[in-house]
């Protein structure tokens, strides 16, 4: 059995160099710029709609 791992951990980070932000956090300057699901977010009454398949 192998020991537990910390969720966080379990998966590949992506390889973007380190980008601290100072408080409060205006990611304007990020490159990428992060994803919080404004524009990529679909609601479930959509998914249902198109039949149960949310696209990427």
């Amino acid at each position: 059995m192998t020991a537990p791992q910390h969720p966080a951990e379990r998966h590949p980070r992506p390889e973007f160099p380190a980008q601290d932000q100072p408080h409060p956090g205006w990611t304007g300057p990020m490159d990428p710029p992060p994803d919080h699901g404004e524009a990529s977010f679909i609601t479930a009454e959509i998914v249902n709609a198109r039949g149960g398949t949310p696209l990427p």
